[in-house]
């Protein structure tokens, strides 16, 4: 695991850390392309195909202290790809899905929202 990536988890309670985990290997299986990066302030970790810039980011795991979102900088974009109801949030672009249990991150709507939102994202700035 990326030295970076394992900073950021290694102050996680197990739980969140196994979600995180469990989720990042989702997203590398769905986004094989996509380069990680991390900000450990935010407790983000990001796929993004723009290192660098939050315009390229395909999806971004956010720890928190129970759970982990998943989150997707153009997610009202991803409404019509949402056929399980998994998106949350009222913001003006941004959604996220609230992953508590392992399972939660295995449902095929979340791969195909992570396919969607990889199709949607900008690979050159």
């Amino acid at each position: 695991m990326d030295e970076q990536v394992e900073r950021v988890l290694a102050g996680c309670a197990p739980g969140v850390r196994e979600l995180a985990v469990a989720a990042r290997a989702v997203i590398e299986e769905v986004v094989p392309d996509a380069v990680v990066e991390v900000d450990p302030a935010a407790r983000l970790i990001a796929y993004t195909f723009q290192p660098g810039t939050y315009r390229g980011v395909v999806t971004a795991i956010a720890l928190h202290g129970a759970y982990v979102n998943l989150m997707f900088g153009r997610g009202v974009e991803l409404v019509a790809h949402d056929d399980e109801g998994l998106l949350e949030g009222t913001g003006r672009t941004a959604r996220h899905i609230k992953v508590r249990r392992v399972e939660d991150v295995a449902r095929a709507g979340v791969r195909r929202l992570i396919a969607a939102s990889a199709a949607l994202t900008p690979r050159s700035g």
